[in-house]
């Protein structure tokens, strides 16, 4: 295995995305190998704030066409931003500084979790986790906010809102609540966790990760809220038409894996026709993930993800806590890792402070 990632691959990766038709891969995948890995520095070592290091734990990651997008779910230091992105060309290369997007929208956000790219590539939106509402103030609404933009356009993000004037999404935390609701509670949960965010031409798609009353008292779940959308100029309008389109069961599908295993990143690939659904756990001593694939016909259908294997039919397992993947080309996904603060070997390195790992998945 390679452990790191080198310009001639990613210059290879660039024109076979050149080269690539419109004619979509519909096939499952037959096999995948873990063929590179990495580490991206997301600011400079020693980067402090009020006195405590700062941590990069990469939450999300886009690649849009021309850059590779990722957010970091921690505060950042005010000359910085949570939100950056790296020539491909350089994704390792410790001597370049990543962009920093610097727009107020933001740092205004708190914990972003996923990125996703509409199927034309015309625009990007990015979510935070919808994990905390403070009842009776608006002080916690920036953790309810989902951005998007014309795809090259970054600086200039717009807040995805039933009008055009608010600065969070919160008016759809409620929608949320609803759709999810159980017979412990009928009326909506009270908490829950966005770690998934996808999009088809017409529909975007939440992936929830944990829900139940509150933190500190949740079940680990792997749902799929779904909810149509509409673009009018460089706008987008979400319908009111929100539904649960899967409840998947990993430990049903696959026994055998360590459990319990909950949704970490949920993407749709338009080259396949198809959803990537990474899974993770962590434990006081160990992270793990997991990658599965499904056909666009059967999440709809809450049909269950399979498992992607290597060409031994062994899992595909990270010894990370994989957060989210993006499409390079048909056949390869970048995968970043949000390990929190374990610092593990990633080659001949250590994982730093302000680094990130990440991985290359080759798909077959």
């Amino acid at each position: 295995m390679n452990h790191r990632l080198s310009s001639t691959f990613l210059i290879l990766t660039l024109f076979s995305l050149s080269c690539q038709t419109s004619r979509p891969l519909t096939q499952a995948p037959a096999s995948a190998a873990i063929t590179a890995e990495g580490l991206l520095n997301c600011f400079s070592p020693g980067t402090s704030l009020e006195g405590k290091p700062v941590w990069c734990e990469a939450s999300a990651v886009a690649y849009d066409g021309n850059h590779v997008l990722v957010a970091n779910d921690k505060d950042m230091p005010a000359n910085l931003s949570p939100v950056f992105s790296k020539a491909t060309t350089t994704l390792s290369d410790s001597t370049q500084a990543p962009a920093y997007l610097m727009a107020p929208a933001y740092p205004t956000g708190r914990k972003y979790e996923d990125f996703a790219q509409t199927p034309d590539r015309k625009f990007v939106l990015l979510t935070t986790a919808f994990d905390r509402v403070k009842e009776g103030s608006p002080d916690w609404n920036s953790y309810n906010t989902i951005l998007y933009w014309r795809t090259g356009n970054e600086q200039t993000p717009r807040v995805l809102a039933p009008d055009d004037t608010s600065r969070t999404s919160v008016a759809y935390r409620q929608k949320l609540s609803r759709v999810l609701a159980t017979d412990e509670f009928p009326n909506g949960v009270p908490y829950f966790k966005i770690e998934g965010l996808a999009a088809t031409s017409q529909f975007l798609l939440f992936g929830i990760r944990e829900a139940g009353k509150a933190f500190d008292s949740f079940k680990p779940v792997d749902k799929v809220v779904a909810v149509s959308y509409s673009v009018n100029g460089d706008r987008i309008r979400l319908a009111d038409d929100w539904r649960v389109v899967a409840d998947f069961d990993p430990a049903k599908a696959e026994p055998a894996l360590p459990q319990p295993l909950s949704l970490s990143s949920l993407e749709y690939d338009p080259a396949r026709n198809r959803f990537w659904l990474l899974t993770s756990l962590e434990t006081k001593n160990k992270l793990d993930a997991y990658l599965w694939s499904i056909s666009a016909d059967d999440l709809f259908s809450n049909k269950p993800f399979t498992l992607v294997r290597d060409a031994q039919g062994q899992p595909l397992h990270f010894n990370h806590k994989a957060e989210d993947l993006t499409p390079l080309d048909r056949n390869q996904l970048l995968i970043i890792h949000d390990d929190d603060r374990f610092q593990l070997p990633v080659g001949n390195q250590t994982r730093q402070p302000h680094q990130a790992p990440y991985s290359i998945v080759t798909v077959n």
